[in-house]
């Protein structure tokens, strides 16, 4: 009995603790100024580092990641940086390849980087992913962010737009 209320108060703790160390608004919040801002990206990519336990937490540290290219100079490790990055997110996908948050994330991101980094191939097959099950998210607040980041970063027509945004 009272090793059972013991466990029962240490996986209380850890998850209160893991709830606090971890802000995943910030983190959705700020995705895409991660990849401008430098201290921003190293805090969030710090705390992922270190807390992220679920496929969309690892998600977006496979994100900031590959953000984080973008702040190095050395064009070797540049690229190094941001194939890791790369690796993570496609692992978290391959895992979770019905998660629309993960495609959510690769979406952007390979609309957003230079073609010449060869990544962009999923780029149709994750705009329609994400149009036609974004609805099905429960979480309103993280279906309005990426409804909100996807209608500003206009890849979609207004058609599409009206079907994402059921």
């Amino acid at each position: 009995m009272i090793r059972t209320l013991l466990v029962a108060f240490i996986a209380l703790v850890s998850t209160k603790l893991h709830a606090q160390s971890l802000d995943m608004t910030a983190i959705r919040n700020d995705f895409n100024k991660g990849v401008k801002d430098e201290s921003l990206c190293q805090k969030h990519l710090q705390a992922l580092n270190k807390h992220a336990d679920s496929p969309v937490e690892r998600g977006y540290a496979a994100a900031y990641h590959m953000f984080m290219a973008k702040h190095t100079g050395n064009p070797f490790k540049k690229m190094n940086i941001f194939k890791e990055g790369k690796a993570k997110l496609e692992k978290e996908l391959k895992g979770n390849p019905n998660n629309v948050e993960l495609r959510f994330i690769r979406l952007s991101i390979q609309y957003h980087i230079p073609k010449y980094l060869g990544y962009h191939n999923d780029i149709e097959k994750d705009k329609d992913y994400v149009m036609n099950n974004l609805y099905k998210l429960n979480d309103k607040f993280v279906k309005d962010k990426i409804y909100n980041y996807l209608k500003g970063a206009n890849m979609y027509t207004s058609s599409e737009l009206a079907l994402l945004g059921r």
